[in-house]
């Protein structure tokens, strides 16, 4: 965790960047309370020094004196001049706007004594302000961030007004004043600068959160390293889990892999960082956190848990964010009441006041049904009861599978050790039935015929003299009257049958009629036998296998059959891991627990109306500053939002506005903080909001427009060296928590955990499906992504309707503009609308946007465009960073700069600016400029004309 000293460093770095955004405030109102902010008598400027009468020196040193008894910051002065202002309004509403080419910081003159000799300006602190020196004399953007601040006033007036001018005094009475319906006078004046309208709410909660941090052991409820305000200092973002399961759903679209991996990260934990590319849902996210934080209260309701404040909190630091989800919310939203907007004074005084009375109206006048709400109960419970039983049926399908999985593996391998067994059976079979079939003569040998005459033969060769016969056996012999033919004799009488029974066999057996033969017909008759015998021991080995082999294939059908039908119930349950299908597959049983989760909201509003009501009538006094209800909302907080969010769990506001809808800096009044476009949010401007919030979803796109920083390059050096290094804080501090450092320290890179170099985008959810331009249009932008976005949006390839247009115009500049290009941008807007396009549709659905980026085109084109069309709308005509957020059908795109002397550096510095330029385009993007030098300057231009040669088209204006 951050040491608390390093903390109070950022945030005090934090109030001194506040500090230069007020010296170079762009407007100054001239109020006409006892505390003007400008004051112009009694103030004078003789050479380089300032006089003032003591009056006026008493004035402002007693308010400096009253503020520090009061524990508030010391009051800021600024002396400018000449003074130029415009007049806005008639009679009461008129008000007088000054606007200062620099201002020069008197504040430590009103800490010291009054001098009648006055004070030498050039020893003060000074800044310019970029934004008027733009307005008034034509500054280009790549000037203006080159101002040369360091070198002192002298320096600065002499460079940037191309003059001599030995005194203040002399630039003064020199300087040439602009052009244009501008009052003048050359005069000083001094500006009280520290209160802007634009940032003093902001100011405000700033400054009680650095006091706070230095109360001694301050126990602050945010001050924890859980916390998301502290996890946006110094923490680092946790990689989601698949394994999670998120409740309800807002209507339309299902979330995608992505948008649902956002989804699960916010249920577990307390910041979630998401990377929006352009078209890719960063909406459809916010509206289904929304839907499940109606989801969770409903239920904890019904199952009589404890009830809590829900509060959802959505804001932006630009309308057309704000605007888009507002339209979105509001299409789909399930009841009037849902959806609360609020933001400045104007927006709370015409939409959120008037909403919080008719809802009172409302509740007044609808009485609490029982039936009603237990029906609601019921229906809520039920559509809770079809998902958890879907859950249940996963996780016995889970189990289930399981064991089906290891039993198919366990039949695997015993079907692989069957089939081996048979492999060797049958190769075992293979090689006997080889030798048996060698033997194949004696599958019908006459065994027991020529057993017999194997015996005989053997008696006979027995009976025949033999010269090694005994005396006896020869005296035997002669008295029997024994011969060799009367032995032949009797052996062919012994084996006439068994011969018989051999001539029909292929074995036929011939009778010996002598001594030889007798031998050879015994040596045959063996040799027979013995083949015999090899045919029967192989037979009965052939005929065992072939058995075992019966067996084993009978055995193997049955373990192929079970293997069949348990692939057959795996392949039945769901493809694919629940947890990444039931929010696409299940997505209207979601939807339908948020509607019913509404409706019995709704009912348990009128249920509590008594209490609801007294919590909308203390907010919207509140709203109105009312001191009385301030002091209640302090001491009952957790019930009065815990009521309002029941019948608005939604409220809108812009990050300079919070503080209007919850003036009281409280951690964990907010259940959930949804913010958009932080990646042109500074990244003081979120802070406070995270220090109110529970649970924080921060979407941007780092690789959109940046921040603007109306500080030149020389001012912001010296906020590095007096914000950090001079307060102990090193570059990698600078890189991480400074406002100015716009690449790597925005809202979102610190949400997303980045480190600090400038090619750290942190650790955030990509969000990968684009699904709003044209393939070719978003196809340029694709390449700045990590892996690509994948493009889902509708597309018929086989239109002949070009998508990305280019038209080539030589151009020149004339008052910092370039009057070709404009007349051409003009050119192509009436041949738009002769094909259907339209200015100023509500619901954009062919409307044109025309941008530069470059202020001083951007002006120049809607004058000539909004006189030449009456409906064009001036919000649909500016510079890149206006249409930061926002959408058109068709934008013209006109990039001003066209001299080979040009650097292009502004255009090329970052894909960010011509990224966001491209993909403000639904389904048309036309390049209206000199084509040859963008190309000729390399970087973003020449890959964008590249782009539309390739997938688009190069046409003159002659054609139609």
């Amino acid at each position: 965790m951050l040491e608390s000293e390093k903390l109070i460093q950022i945030v005090q770095a934090w109030l001194g960047y506040i500090r230069l955004e007020e010296l170079t405030q762009a407007e100054v109102e001239r109020s006409s309370d006892i505390y003007s902010k400008v004051v112009d008598k009694g103030v004078q400027l003789v050479a380089n020094k300032l006089l003032l009468d003591s009056e006026v020196f008493t004035q402002f040193q007693q308010q400096q004196q009253a503020a520090k008894r009061g524990n508030k910051n010391d009051v800021q002065m600024a002396v400018a001049f000449p003074q130029i202002y415009i007049i806005n309004g008639k009679g009461k509403e008129q008000k007088l706007k000054y606007l200062p080419l620099f201002t020069i910081d008197i504040s430590p003159i009103f800490k010291g004594n009054y001098r009648k000799t006055g004070w030498d300006l050039t020893e003060y602190e000074f800044q310019p302000v970029v934004v008027n020196l733009m307005r008034l004399y034509g500054l280009e953007e790549e000037q203006a961030e080159s101002l040369i601040v360091a070198s002192g006033i002298g320096k600065f007036l002499e460079d940037t007004f191309k003059g001599r001018f030995p005194t203040l005094r002399d630039f003064l009475e020199l300087v040439d004043f602009p052009e244009g319906k501008y009052k003048t006078s050359r005069q000083p004046y001094l500006l009280r600068c520290d209160f802007t309208p634009y940032n003093a709410l902001l100011k405000q909660d700033i400054q009680e959160i650095f006091k706070e941090l230095q109360q001694p052991d301050s126990k602050a409820g945010w001050l924890t390293e859980t916390h998301p305000a502290m996890q946006y200092i110094c923490g680092q973002p946790q990689l989601p889990r698949d394994e999670v399961m998120f409740w309800g759903a807002f209507p339309d679209h299902a979330p995608d892999e992505f948008q649902a991996s956002a989804l699960k990260h916010a249920q577990e934990n307390l910041l979630t960082a998401v990377c929006g590319p352009p078209g890719t849902g960063k909406t459809e996210v916010f509206l289904h956190l929304v839907a499940q934080e109606v989801v969770d209260r409903a239920l904890r309701l019904v199952r009589g848990e404890e009830d809590a404040n829900n509060l959802i909190l959505f804001v932006g630091t630009n309308n057309s964010a704000i605007k888009k989800f507002q339209q979105r919310l509001t299409k789909n939203s399930p009841a009037q009441q849902f959806y609360l907007p609020g933001g400045n004074q104007t927006i709370i005084r015409k939409e959120t006041l008037p909403k919080l009375q008719s809802t009172q109206d409302w509740l007044r006048q609808t009485e609490f049904n029982q039936e009603s709400w237990e029906k609601a109960k019921l229906e809520l419970l039920q559509a809770e009861s079809q998902i958890q039983q879907l859950i249940e049926q996963d996780r016995l399908n889970t189990a289930q599978k399981v064991t089906d999985t290891e039993r198919r593996s366990q039949l695997d391998l015993e079907i692989q050790l069957l089939n081996d067994d048979i492999a060797a059976k049958s190769s075992e079979l293979q090689a006997l039935t080889e030798q048996l079939s060698s033997l194949a003569d004696y599958e019908n040998f006459p065994l027991d015929a020529y057993q017999q005459i194997q015996e005989a033969l053997s008696q006979a060769e027995r009976e025949l003299p033999k010269e090694s016969d005994s005396i006896t056996k020869r005296a035997l012999n002669w008295l029997n009257a024994t011969t060799d033919q009367r032995i032949f004799r009797r052996l062919a009488l012994r084996i006439n049958a068994a011969v018989l029974n051999t001539l029909a066999s292929s074995h036929p057996f011939q009778t010996p009629l002598d001594h030889p033969s007798l031998t050879a017909a015994q040596a045959s008759v063996n040799q027979k036998l013995d083949f015999s015998e090899q045919w029967q021991n192989l037979h009965q080995k052939v005929t065992e296998i072939q058995t075992q082999l019966a067996a084993l294939n009978k055995e193997l059908e049955l373990k192929q059959a079970e293997h069949q039908q348990i692939q057959k119930q795996i392949d039945s349950y769901p493809q694919g891991d629940f947890y990444n299908l039931f929010y696409r597959d299940h997505h209207q049983l979601q939807v339908e627990l948020f509607q019913r989760a509404w409706a019995f909201l709704l009912q348990e509003v009128l249920r509590r109306k008594d209490s609801v009501i007294r919590a909308l009538e203390t907010y919207g006094s509140v709203l109105t500053g009312d001191g009385g209800a301030l002091l209640k909302l302090e001491s009952h907080s957790d019930v009065i939002y815990r009521d309002l969010s029941l019948i608005f769990p939604v409220i809108s506001s812009s990050l300079q506005s919070i503080r209007n809808m919850l003036p009281i800096l409280q951690p964990n009044s907010v259940k959930l903080a949804l913010v958009d476009e932080a990646g042109t949010t500074l990244i003081h401007q979120l802070f406070p909001l995270l220090v109110r919030s529970q649970r924080a979803v921060v979407a941007g796109d780092p690789q959109q427009i940046e921040p603007i920083i109306n500080l030149c390059d020389d001012t912001i050096k010296q906020y590095l060296k007096t914000a950090f290094l001079d307060m102990g804080m090193g570059n990698e501090d600078y890189y991480r928590y400074a406002p100015t450092a716009k690449y790597t320290a925005t809202a979102y890179h610190r949400a997303a955990g980045a480190s600090g170099t400038e090619s750290d985008l942190g650790n955030g959810i990509i969000l990968s499906n684009h699904y709003r331009c044209t393939p070719p249009i978003i196809q340029f932008c694709s390449p700045n992504y990590p892996g690509g976005l994948q493009i889902l949006s509708n597309y018929d390839q086989t239109a002949t309707i070009k998508h990305l247009l280019a038209y080539h115009v030589e151009g020149s500049h004339l008052n910092h503009t370039n009057p070709e290009e404009i007349e051409a941008v003009e050119t192509v807007i009436a041949s738009l609308l002769k094909q259907g396009y339209d200015l100023g549709a509500a619901d954009n659905s062919k409307t044109i946007g025309v941008m530069s980026p470059f202020s001083q085109q951007a002006n120049a084109l809607r004058y000539r465009l909004s006189n030449r069309w009456r409906n064009f709308s001036w919000d649909d005509i500016g510079t890149v960073h206006t249409f930061q957020g926002g959408e058109k059908a068709a934008i013209i795109f006109s990039p001003y700069q066209c001299h080979q002397e040009h650097s292009f550096w502004f255009l090329n510095r970052k894909p960010n600016l011509l990224n966001t330029a491209v993909s403000r385009a639904k389904e048309l993007f036309v390049l209206v400029g000199n084509l040859r030098e963008l190309e000729l300057a390399g970087g973003e231009t020449k890959r964008l004309v590249e782009h539309i040669r390739q997938h688009g088209e190069i046409r003159t204006l002659r054609e139609p």
